[in-house]
């Protein structure tokens, strides 16, 4: 007995020491609250979350009861004692779990009613610590996101690289950020000073890479692939996202042509193929004008790769794949810039006073013994000191054109469903200073993806974009207009804002700069993408999966020309009259609407699974067939009174009305088979089994195969011995027959009947006649490409270093081409197209990269460079009639792009230099001046005509493109240069802008003539003649100064700094308390430098420039101030 009250004794003292170890460690904790009329679950809650306790209650026992308490730092004891007693509870220790009780309840109640405990907050650990990279010595790591493994429960790393966070024991605590390999640990107990340390990624090897059909691990891809991820698109801010990846991938080829508003996109190719097939999210679609904030990645497929895509991608392909969410919180960002536009390169036109007194010192050069000027010195005085004229170019264009880009996205999700939405605004304004050539742009989109299970989830794509570009009627002759205006004129006549001056041979530029005045040209362009994928992975077959894709795509455009009646006025000072100078008596309207509409479907199997660790095999089936229908109908009238823009206000008489209806069909069978070897040896075949509507059935479809092989040399033992810190290098090639279908006229297999004509049958007045098509031609099919790779690439110390290069070449046969000009006149019938003409395209690209960190320091350095030549095999043309015309004409074994013209030689120096050279004015030489071009008697017959021309210079596109991109990252600073560049490319100026005077005469002229041979005193006959740059100047000018010569020819290399951004991230402390994880601002400036060569005229010219008359809207720099915000 006295053992038993021993035993009890000790085994009381023992409860009480415990219960009081645990009430000392429940209660030596600080809590803080601020709750105005909250629950008593809130209350408990947040209790919870600053302590290291279980609290346990009733929820029965808590429920309806509101609580109000404001405390700051107290002893969660003291808390508990004051506020619980308030609502009839108190509290007992238990095992380190504080559980809420009735007030009154005894402890036999208290045992009683534990089970009746349905609510617990879960025991949260706290972890806090740094974050640091691998370098020597370590550097802290700001914005690494940390977070509990599914769950939204994340935080990101401050500028020290500190973090805080709770979360439950045995929890996964997961560490990532872009560049970095991912790290995760198991949380067991709190953490009050973890270290933790991220490498950078080994290399790019485990990068996906989004190919044909799907996508590969770099390491994998056997073919000629390049890619560019979002966050480096971006860094270039316009409208297009074609001009952003201009020098962006070696190979693709971006010529920016014009700066107009919603025009301004660059022309685009891959290693100059021609037209590039373009795949958004998996179906062919436009990409120029998605918002690139929703842009993912950009991958192109430059040899076999592109093959599974059939004839579609006999030119290439471009594969745009945008964002989608992931298993994280809700996130909201938004991205946006304003920012200002301004001309890289213009020439600038002559003055009034340059304008007139070259004016007449092109009187005296024509006549020098009797001519009479046309300005006289008090006239010319008034105009140099600009009491008297107009600067037509600055009256006209403003020196700041603003646009702005707006982005507002939200992304999250967990391991049932993920999701990214987005809406998207972009303004951007023209250099006009009446404001009406704009481009508006909205974009929406919404990607979601949902796991039905753990096999089975679908993707929803949603996507919409809305166009609106307005610009005035005369828009593509305002340039000319501003050129040819007589720069003594004013704006208005005799200086009254109700008359609009005549300038010259044609309209006021400021007159038909605004709508209201000379009517507009507007287009609407309105977009609807979708497509609902299914994905399974059968359960029958490990690594078998199943997938289905339905897309439809609506397009509606719309266009409305209204021209409206053009008067404008000279004023008569002797009568005080203002007479009408009519350039449009009636108003007209043209009104289009467009239709588009595209189904798409898609069924694949795919299988991938590894043998024994070392046999890495792979497959896809896949069955597509897609069909489009375009309608459109157009309607056109004249007004009288050109009062309301509608057609049904205007004039029966001369109205016109059209409309059609196209489509097409196609469907292809899809194969591709992958192997690798122990990582080392790879191989890859595909095939495509393609059909076309526009062919006979028995030559409709075509068996297109590719094959690929690579060696990862790098991973066999030999190469580690010998060079160790190689960690990649691959040796791969490829070759793939690919049929197109070109620019082949459907159904030529058929004879039939077109209409064509009007015809008077009987008193029904005009009817359309019929007219044969011309011969058919059922032998017509496919062309074929026969693409070949080879090439390399490596990486030393984990990207330290890396290279890559790659030689092709592709054969083209069956081009389209007619023999109409090979056989006899007399013959009578048109013919069809047949499979003649071909062609070879070769070239080479490299790209070279180095990346390190030095501390905190970071940076990165990349280059590329691409060139490429199109060679004719055959051109079917005529038998040529003499040798001249075969070396002229003939253009087979020839490459492409040659320029043909007169060779210069020089400048005549004198007279004598004239009277003793070959005629070339059919006039003995008389009209000639110093100063005038001297061209090359090619055939030494004394004379100087088209017999004369010979090649003098090449296309107006870069047969070489270069890019140059340095990164640098210190301290939450970020800096980027982004120079790109072309050669190999000639621009070509002719025909009037080559005279002093525009439109012979009647207009004005280049600033730059005024830099010409002229006598020292123009008015002296015998006066000596000073040398210049142009020619010297005459009214109407010289013929043999504007031909094609190689005076007039100019290289066009260019180097542009295409982009510089310097960019601040806020560290995170900052905005935390009010939920913002990251504010980053930026200043951002494009087409900032233009480096061209500094001789002739191409100092004057943008070297993107193609228009020979010099009539373009010019390419433009911009400057912006952004930022990005993520909450």
């Amino acid at each position: 007995m006295k053992n038993n009250r021993a035993n009890k004794g000790i085994l009381s003292f023992l409860l009480t020491a415990i219960f009081i170890g645990w009430e000392a460690m429940a209660f030596g904790q600080r809590v803080s609250v601020n709750l105005d009329r909250a629950s008593m679950e809130t209350f408990l809650t947040t209790l919870q979350q600053q302590t290291d306790v279980a609290l346990l209650f009733n929820e029965q026992l808590v429920a309806n009861k509101i609580v109000s308490v404001k405390a700051k730092d107290v002893d969660i004891k003291d808390l508990l004692k004051s506020e619980l007693p308030k609502y009839g509870l108190s509290y007992r220790v238990s095992n380190n779990q504080i559980t809420i009780i009735p007030a009154a309840q005894s402890e036999a109640n208290i045992v009683s009613k534990i089970g009746d405990v349905t609510k617990q907050v879960q025991v949260l650990l706290s972890v806090k610590g740094r974050v640091f990279d691998n370098s020597q010595p370590p550097s802290a790591l700001s914005s690494v996101t940390v977070a509990e493994q599914g769950t939204t429960n994340a935080v990101v790393t401050d500028e020290s690289g500190s973090f805080s966070i709770k979360v439950p024991k045995g929890a996964t605590l997961t560490f990532s950020s872009v560049g970095l390999q991912t790290k995760q640990l198991v949380i067991s107990k709190n953490e009050p000073s973890l270290t933790v340390t991220l490498t950078d990624e080994v290399s790019e090897l485990n990068e996906i890479v989004v190919v044909g059909y799907g996508v590969q691990k770099k390491a994998s891809v056997t073919g000629s692939v390049a890619s560019i991820q979002s966050k480096d698109l971006v860094k270039v801010k316009t409208a297009s996202v074609t001009n952003m990846l201009a020098g962006r991938l070696p190979g693709l080829r971006a010529v920016q042509r014009s700066g107009a508003p919603g025009d301004d996109g660059a022309s685009i190719d891959i290693r100059g193929y021609g037209g590039m097939l373009v795949i958004v999210d998996g179906v062919e679609r436009g990409f120029s004008e998605l918002d690139a904030n929703d842009i993912e990645s950009i991958s192109i497929l430059k040899d076999a790769a592109a093959a599974v895509y059939g004839f579609k991608g006999s030119n290439g392909v471009l594969l745009v794949t945008t964002k989608k969410g992931s298993e994280t919180k809700t996130k909201l960002e938004y991205n946006g810039y304003y920012g200002v536009q301004d001309v890289t390169r213009y020439p600038r036109m002559m003055n009034a006073y340059e304008y007139a007194a070259l004016y007449n010192e092109a009187i005296y050069n024509t006549n020098p013994w009797t001519g009479v000027p046309a300005y006289t010195n008090e006239q010319l005085a008034a105009y140099k000191n600009g009491s008297v004229g107009t600067d037509w170019w600055d009256e006209m264009v403003q020196p700041a054109a603003p646009q702005s880009s707006h982005n507002l996205s939200v992304y999250g999700g967990n391991d049932k469903v993920n999701f990214y939405n987005s809406v998207g605004y972009l303004s951007q304004q023209g250099i006009l200073r009446s404001n009406d050539w704009n481009f508006d742009r909205y974009n929406i989109r919404s990607n979601i993806t949902v796991n039905v299970t753990k096999d089975f989830s679908v993707d929803l794509k949603l996507s919409g974009r809305y166009e609106k570009r307005d610009k005035p009627f005369d828009s593509d002759n305002l340039f000319r207009q501003a050129q040819v205006a007589v720069p003594i004129f004013s704006i208005y006549a005799n200086e009254n804002p109700n008359y609009w001056q005549a300038v010259g041979d044609m309209a006021n530029p400021i007159h038909t700069s605004y709508s209201e005045n000379a009517g507009y040209e507007n287009r609407y362009r309105r977009e609807f993408n979708s497509s609902l994928t299914f994905n399974w992975k059968l359960p029958w077959v490990v690594g078998l999966n199943a997938k289905a894709m339905v897309a439809y795509d609506y397009e509606n455009s719309e266009w409305k020309t209204w021209q409206k009646a053009l008067n404008e006025y000279t004023f008569d000072a002797s009568s005080d009259t203002y007479n009408e100078v009519v350039l449009r008596n009636l108003s007209t309207l043209e009104s289009k609407q467009q239709n588009y509409y595209k189904p798409t479907q898609q069924y694949s199997l795919n299988y991938n699974h590894l043998f024994g660790d070392k046999h890495d095999v792979s497959g896809m089936l896949l069955w597509e067939l897609y069909n489009d229908q375009t309608t459109w109908v157009t309607g056109y009238r004249q007004f009288a009174l050109g009062l309301i823009d509608n057609l049904d206000y205007g004039d029966a008489i001369n109205q016109t009305s059209g409309g059609n209806t196209t489509s097409t069909a196609h469907a292809g069978l899809v194969g591709r088979f992958n192997y690798a070897y122990d990582s080392r040896y790879l191989l890859e075949f595909s095939f495509r089994e393609d059909g076309s509507y526009k062919f006979q059935s028995d030559r409709r479809w075509g068996f297109f195969p590719g094959i690929s092989l690579g060696w990862r040399a790098s991973e066999e033992s030999f190469f580690k011995r010998i060079l160790p810190d190689v960690d990649n290098f691959k040796i791969r090639g490829s070759y793939a027959k690919v049929g197109d279908e070109g620019s082949f006229d459907a159904y030529q297999y058929l004879e039939g009947y077109t209409y064509s004509g009007s015809y008077v049958l009987g008193d029904g007045g005009l009817s359309t006649g019929l007219s044969s098509s011309g011969l058919a031609n059922p032998w017509l099919t496919w062309y074929v490409s026969k693409i070949m790779n080879l090439g390399f690439e490596g990486s030393y110390k984990h990207g330290l270093l890396t290279a890559e290069f790659d030689w092709f070449r592709r054969d083209r046969s069956g081009l389209p081409a007619t023999r109409q000009a090979t056989l006899p006149t007399i013959f009578g019938e048109s013919m069809p197209q047949e499979n003649l003409n071909s062609d070879l395209n070769t070239g080479f690209e490299i790209s070279i990269g180095h990346k390190n960190k030095i501390g905190q320091l970071a940076y990165n350095v990349t280059a590329n460079f691409s060139t490429t030549r199109i060679k004719n095999k055959y051109v079917e043309r005529a038998v040529p009639t003499n040798m001249y015309d075969n070396y002229r004409n003939n253009t087979n074994d020839r490459n492409t792009g040659i320029q043909w013209g007169r060779e210069v030689i020089g400048q005549f120096t004198s007279y004598e230099d004239i009277l003793n050279s070959p005629i070339q004015d059919n006039n003995g030489n008389k009209s000639l001046l110093p100063g005038d071009l001297k061209f090359k008697d090619v055939n030494n017959d004394g004379i100087i005509d088209n017999n004369d021309q010979a090649p003098i210079g090449r296309g107006t596109t870069p047969t070489m493109y270069y890019g140059l991109n340095l990164g640098v990252d210190y301290k939450g600073f970020d800096f980027n240069l982004f120079f790109q560049g072309g050669a190999g490319h000639d621009v070509y100026i002719s025909g009037d802008v080559l005279d002093p005077f525009i439109q012979q005469g009647l207009g004005n002229g280049f600033a730059f003539m005024t830099d010409r041979w002229h006598r020292e005193d123009p008015t002296d006959p015998s006066s000596p003649w000073i040398p210049g740059l142009m020619p010297a100047a005459r009214i109407t000018g010289q013929a043999d100064n504007r031909s094609q010569n190689s005076y007039t020819l100019h290289d066009a290399a260019y180097l542009r700094l295409k982009s510089l951004e310097l960019g601040y991230t806020f560290p995170t402390t900052w905005f935390k308390q009010i939920g913002l994880e990251k504010v980053r601002v930026y200043f951002n400036g494009n087409n900032l430098l233009t480096f061209t060569g500094k001789e002739g005229l191409m100092k004057y010219i943008d070297p993107e420039n193609n228009d020979t008359s010099l009539r373009y809207y010019p390419q433009l720099k911009t400057y912006n101030l952004g930022i990005n915000v993520i909450f």
